[in-house]
């Protein structure tokens, strides 16, 4: 599954990179590691404005959530394959957004040992991977979560229990997730897993990323071991 990013460039970079400006700057922040248990808001592109970057915040609330005390679902991710069916999602899949990160992090597990290492995937060239996501607009606040799907190759070698991996989309089918009156079938098309070859890289890097306890948010989390 997809609950750790990095987002490691500063607000200027984003907005000249993707070239827009972020419209809530004051919600902007950069980490080197930003762990969706906290729900932080992370920039992204939307069917709603495509002429902005917008600031949302992870874990998607439906809109009949009375509370926020009162839901307890884990919706930082969303199957790809349930999207359509599932109660907590199936009202939103019009609402299409991509994440702005540099990179994510998954857990291995190696044969027999019941610790997790941590692995860092990246593109191999550019700096950014946006990764497909639905969105609800909750209490006047945009949630949302991230679409997950079958693991290419190598996630299913680094990600070696569950097998997923998040939707990264780029290019044409980037575009294509943000075509407002986009249909199922045409979403379902685009919900496959991105190519690993020449396309992203994985590396270990220290140990304890998914470990709330543990303060990981410094560069060090980003170098190879």
């Amino acid at each position: 599954m997809c609950y750790h990013v990095s987002l490691n460039k500063d607000i200027k970079t984003v907005e000249k990179d993707f070239d827009k400006k972020v419209s809530e700057p004051e919600q902007f922040q950069s980490g080197y590691h930003l762990n969706g248990f906290a729900q932080p808001y992370l920039p992204v592109l939307s069917t709603h404005d495509k002429n902005a970057i917008h600031m949302y915040r992870w874990k998607l609330f439906p809109h009949w959530v009375k509370d926020e005390s009162s839901w307890r679902a884990n919706t930082l991710n969303a199957k790809g394959e349930e999207l359509f069916e599932k109660g907590s999602y199936k009202a939103y899949w019009k609402n299409r957004c991509l994440v702005i990160c540099n990179g994510f992090f998954e857990p291995h597990h190696p044969d027999g040992q019941k610790k997790a290492q941590s692995y860092y995937i990246k593109p191999k060239t550019g700096d950014y991977f946006t990764l497909g996501a639905i969105y609800s607009v909750w209490h006047d606040i945009p949630t949302f979560s991230i679409i997950t799907v079958p693991a290419n190759p190598l996630l299913a070698e680094i990600h070696n229990e569950k097998k997923r991996m998040p939707l990264v989309l780029d290019g044409d089918q980037a575009e294509a997730w943000l075509i407002e009156d986009l249909k199922k079938e045409e979403m379902t098309d685009l919900m496959v897993p991105y190519p690993d070859e020449g396309k992203m890289e994985g590396y270990r890097v220290m140990d304890g990323v998914t470990n709330s306890r543990l303060d990981t948010n410094k560069p060090e989390v980003l170098q190879p071991i």
